[in-house]
Parts: C-alpha cells; sequence; structure tokens
C-alpha cells in the first residue's frame, strides 16, 4: 500500500474554511426559519451534512458579499461576532438573533505580523475541520425556529468588531457601504439557546440563539 501524504495546511486555509462554513450556516437558517419560500432552496452537501442552499441569485449574492466582508475583517482578528437576526415584518420586533462569537485572541496578541501567522503550518487537517464544522450544521439543522410560525418575517445581518467606529477597508471591499447599527441594550431576551462550540487550531467559536421577550418583561439570566 502506498502512503499518499496529506497536503499542508495552513492557517489561511483554517479561515477561508470557517467563511466558507459562514456562508453556508446563513443558508440553513434562512431555510429554518422559512424566511424565503422552500422552493427558493435547493438540498446540497456540504462537509458531509445536508444542507439548504438558496438558489436564487440575489439572495447567494447578497450573503457572498456579506460573508466577503467579515472575510477580511477576520484576517485582521477583528471579529467578535456575526449575527443574523429575525425580524417581524411589520413592527420590525426582533425574533430571534442567531450568532457565531468567533475568539481569535492570537492574531490580535501576538507580536509577529498577522500575515506571518495565516502562512503557518497548522497541526489540523482538513478533514479534521470538516468533521467539526459538519457537527456544527448538523445542530443547526434540528433548532426549531419560533420565527417561521409568522408570515411576513425579514432579517438583518450584522458583524460586531473590536475597533470602534467603521472599519478600514481593503480592495476586496471598496464596493460595500457599512452601516451601524442601533444598541440592543434595550432589548430583552427570554433565554439563550446554546448550539455548538468548536475550536480548531487558533480560532474558537461559539454559535448560539438569543430568543426575544414577547412581552419584554424576561431576560436572558
Amino acid at each position: 500500500m502506498n502512503f499518499i501524504p496529506q497536503s499542508k495546511v495552513i492557517r489561511r486555509d483554517i479561515l477561508d474554511l470557517i467563511c466558507e462554513f459562514l456562508e453556508t450556516w446563513l443558508h440553513q437558517i434562512l431555510y429554518q426559519c422559512e424566511l424565503y419560500p422552500r422552493a427558493v432552496f435547493k438540498l446540497h452537501k456540504k462537509f458531509e451534512a445536508p444542507v439548504h442552499i438558496a438558489v436564487h441569485p440575489c439572495v447567494r449574492e447578497y450573503l457572498s458579499q456579506f460573508v466577503q466582508s467579515c472575510h477580511s475583517q477576520l484576517e485582521k482578528g477583528n471579529v467578535k461576532l456575526v449575527s443574523l437576526t429575525v425580524l417581524e415584518d411589520d413592527s420590525k420586533t426582533i425574533l430571534e438573533k442567531f450568532v457565531f462569537e468567533i475568539h481569535s485572541a492570537a492574531l490580535r496578541q501576538s507580536s509577529l505580523p498577522i500575515s506571518s501567522i495565516l502562512e503557518s503550518e497548522s497541526i489540523y487537517s482538513i478533514a479534521d475541520l470538516e468533521q467539526h464544522l459538519r457537527a456544527c450544521l448538523i445542530k443547526i439543522n434540528t433548532y426549531e425556529s419560533l420565527a417561521k410560525k409568522k408570515n411576513g418575517n425579514t432579517f438583518s445581518l450584522s458583524i460586531e468588531t473590536f475597533d470602534q467606529g467603521y472599519p478600514d477597508l481593503d480592495n476586496r471591499e471598496e464596493d460595500i457601504e457599512w452601516l451601524p447599527v442601533e444598541s440592543e441594550q434595550e432589548q430583552n431576551w427570554k433565554h439563550l439557546v446554546p448550539l455548538k462550540t468548536v475550536s480548531v487550531d487558533l480560532f474558537r467559536f461559539n454559535t448560539y440563539v438569543k430568543v426575544a421577550s414577547k412581552k419584554g418583561k424576561e431576560r436572558c439570566p
């Protein structure tokens, strides 16, 4: 039997894979929450897990551009979390907030240039990484969204960064317009539903759902 060595995985590859997962994860949330008709989606297999991907070109382009903007900020270690917030169509009241919270302190705190870290080799294989990401997709597939019981809901995408103000843009983001979002300090949350926590090399991320209080009287502990 001939041994075929696995190709080297650098940390930039891991970041690319995380962004590919993030885009897939957002597609699946849109499907789970029935924010578009089911006919808009087509069943695919990503990371060896069944997922529903929107086939409408406008939806695909919107999610792709958003994740592209996240990618450049992730490369700088500047991302706290990425969120998809489900809103009632008429009142714009928040129903649920799906959160992808990432920890990459090593990128920000290291004395080495970030570019050097991203080009360094990882001990993980692509198969190892895909196994972790597959578990995340399977978990979101089992979540029963409360939002899908209501017709006409909409959603918003947001990114929270460590740096204050507008992020520094590179050439890939020249066509992307960033808008500030309102603070959620007054938002009451009924409870938090943990989905999955994954650690891959220098990156660790949590996925969870924050469910809004109906009457504004309940708060997450």
